[in-house]
């Protein structure tokens, strides 16, 4: 392909709308990186399999007790880590190309699905949005359920139009993935049996086979450990759906609260703006209106309204019987569903000429609106650069005073003491616990936490030397030669 026939009027549309995602997701990266224990938990299983030589069949416990998500998201940092030497920023970098290829995807399953217009306003929405680009930015392994739901949907549409060849081959990834990105994907996938139904072809058993062939193949380090460990993670599922979790809402009141989520979080996609539009349910009324408007004017067929209207009754249903306290990011499965609304209305209201203006004008106050939440956003001043710092004067003072471990104390609130392990790694300190005979060096934060007054502050951290005094350096050296707790001890998840 020659490059003037490249140069489409489409693809350079394309192309500039990936490079704003690009400085969306790369801009003020070290700045912008609240590093916490998630990370220190990534960056130690990455360790383990890059310097350990150690294959791990898990990650990191979820939020609910006995259940691990999948080793993928670790061992997709592995390439970068190595490029980075181990320098933690490898994760958010990691994180943000992977945001980059949800920009493509937005793009490439909306053209494909409907037309080229819907997917450059997909791509648009999805490369400026708010919320997209802090989930990208955010390193976690739960971080690309929103490309998942996407592709998802594109599965789903593929088996309405009888393509159940390249369908079920995608759903055989797709349902391989769900254990390393989140666990409560599966609740859609009675959605696929659906779509055969509605596609009205007998189906293709070869390709069904073909599917649960990929699904063993992605779920392979699951169903070994699983052999190994007496199915312990079966068994935590299970108890999870049969057992109270300890959720104040139950209900009537459960399904308001999650009613109000799913209200919240499509006000966040579009606006984020005052208690009104979040709390009276303006948000999820706009969008049930841009639906139906979609449906009456053809721009989604009636089996892919459906497979739409259910997918979010699923999800309000499932978390409103489900007795664990949910928070807005259990429901971002669902962004595919406004993201396929949005796109489809704003390309509606472009297709006729007398809208054409409006259309054109809400997709640029929607870009400028989310650069403004983006440039204007307070940066966190207790992450990734403060604690590299804090970490690094910590190194610097006890060389200094010639002390050959240490100890460290927090004061600050629960939890706030974690997201540090990396940075004591990365500087070979050698962590002592505290003792009379061991120098400890205290964490504050926020700055003036309990009236305490700081030494040294970095941003909202703030640095307390030891009291030299109290540490002749002959006993400080004879209480050294212990374990490195910061290597040995529990990561806590």
């Amino acid at each position: 392909m020659s490059i003037k026939k490249f140069l489409t009027t489409t693809n350079l549309i394309f192309i500039g709308i990936l490079l704003l995602g690009i400085f969306l997701r790369f801009y003020q990266m070290k700045e912008r990186f609240v590093y916490g224990h998630d990370h220190d938990l990534a960056f130690w299983i990455v360790k383990d399999i890059l310097l350990n030589e150690h294959p791990r069949l898990i990650g990191q416990e979820t939020s609910t007790q006995g259940i691990f998500i999948g080793p993928l998201y670790y061992y997709l940092q592995v390439p970068l880590f190595a490029i980075f030497r181990m320098d933690a920023i490898a994760e958010v970098v990691t994180s943000s190309l992977v945001g980059l290829f949800g920009i493509f995807t937005s793009y490439w399953v909306f053209s494909k699905t409907f037309d080229k217009r819907s997917g450059l306003i997909a791509g648009f929405l999805y490369a400026v949005s708010y919320i997209a680009v802090n989930n990208d930015r955010e390193a976690v392994p739960t971080m690309p359920v929103i490309i998942w739901s996407i592709w998802f949907f594109y599965s789903l549409d593929l088996i309405l139009k009888g393509k159940q060849k390249k369908g079920f081959f995608l759903i055989g990834i797709l349902t391989g993935l769900i254990w390393h990105l989140s666990i409560a994907l599966v609740i859609v996938l009675p959605l696929v049996v659906l779509a055969v139904i509605l596609s009205k072809k007998r189906i293709n058993l070869k390709w069904t086979i073909v599917g649960v062939i990929i699904v063993l193949i992605l779920s392979a380090p699951l169903i070994l450990f699983e052999i190994r460990h007496n199915f312990i993670q079966i068994q935590a599922f299970v108890r999870s759906l049969t057992s109270p979790q300890g959720d104040i809402y139950t209900g009537y009141s459960k399904f308001l609260r999650v009613f109000f989520l799913v209200n919240k979080n499509i006000s966040i996609f579009i606006w984020n703006v005052g208690p009104l539009l979040t709390d009276k349910f303006v948000a999820i009324v706009l969008l049930t209106t841009a639906f139906i408007l979609n449906l009456k004017k053809k721009m989604l067929n009636g089996n892919q309204g459906l497979l739409i209207f259910l997918w979010f009754v699923i999800y309000l249903l499932f978390f409103s019987i489900y007795s664990k306290t949910v928070s807005e990011y259990y429901l971002s499965g669902l962004f595919a569903v406004y993201l396929i609304v949005l796109s489809r209305f704003l390309a509606l209201l472009y297709e006729s000429k007398k809208m054409r203006a409006v259309a054109l004008a809400l997709i640029v106050l929607f870009g400028l609106y989310n650069l403004d939440r983006f440039l204007g956003q307070n940066i966190a001043t207790n992450g990734y650069t403060q604690k590299r710092l804090l970490v690094s004067e910590i190194k610097k003072d006890s060389t200094q005073n010639g002390y050959p471990c240490v100890a460290i104390s927090y004061i600050t609130s629960p939890g706030y003491d974690l997201g540090y392990r990396y940075f004591f790694y990365a500087e070979d300190l050698h962590l002592n616990r505290i003792s009379e005979k061991v120098p400890v060096y205290t964490i504050v934060f926020p700055l003036r936490k309990d009236n305490v007054k700081e030494d040294k502050a970095f941003g909202a951290l703030g640095l307390i030397y030891p009291d030299y005094r109290r540490y002749p350096l002959d006993e400080v050296k004879k209480s050294c030669t212990g374990e490195n707790i910061n290597l040995t001890g529990s990561m806590f998840g």
